[in-house]
């Protein structure tokens, strides 16, 4: 009798740790997957930091290039003014010869 109980006992753990392994190698390969999903998340918030850096940057740039070129056209137009009253100057002078 007691050999029987060991026989059904035994056939009991031997199917439970059948049942266990396939369990813990699954819980062994989503440790490895939860563990690489946090690398890509962190890598993400990085590339997104940096992507957020550049944006600050070239709307920085854009604000320095935008005042250096309203002051390039505010000279230009102030030379045309300039030439346009020399134009109108000398019309007179001309038409008097």
């Amino acid at each position: 009798m007691v050999s029987l109980v060991d026989g059904v006992l035994l056939a009991a753990l031997v199917g439970t740790n059948a049942c266990v392994l396939p369990l813990y190698l699954k819980l062994k390969r989503l440790d490895r997957a939860q563990a690489e999903y946090g690398r890509a998340v962190a890598a993400s918030g990085h590339a997104l930091a940096s992507a957020g850096e550049a944006v600050r940057s070239f709307a920085g740039e854009g604000r320095e290039i935008l005042e250096a070129l309203s002051a390039k056209i505010e000279e230009a137009r102030a030379t045309l003014d300039a030439l346009e009253a020399g134009r109108r100057d000398a019309a007179p002078e001309r038409a008097g010869r």
